[in-house]
């Protein structure tokens, strides 16, 4: 799921919505809130993107990822 969501960042992509309702259902069932806290900031950064493509977007969503991956270890 990071991985569509950074190529996201490269390439208007389709099936981002698909990847957001998964990282969406992914958050909302973790037990770990430093986890939950982190994937908002992906689900929230993802969905500007979708809405509006733009550079700022793009580094948003590769920021959050990473704190992502950081998290989950």
């Amino acid at each position: 799921m990071l991985k569509q969501a950074e190529k996201a960042t490269q390439v208007k992509r389709t099936g981002t919505a698909q990847v957001l309702a998964e990282l969406k259902l992914h958050r909302e069932t973790t037990p770990d809130p430093e986890l939950q806290s982190a994937l908002a900031w992906l689900c929230n950064a993802l969905s500007r993107l979708a809405k509006n493509s733009s550079a700022a977007h793009s580094r948003e969503v590769l920021m959050a990822a990473d704190a992502v991956k950081r998290v989950a270890g």
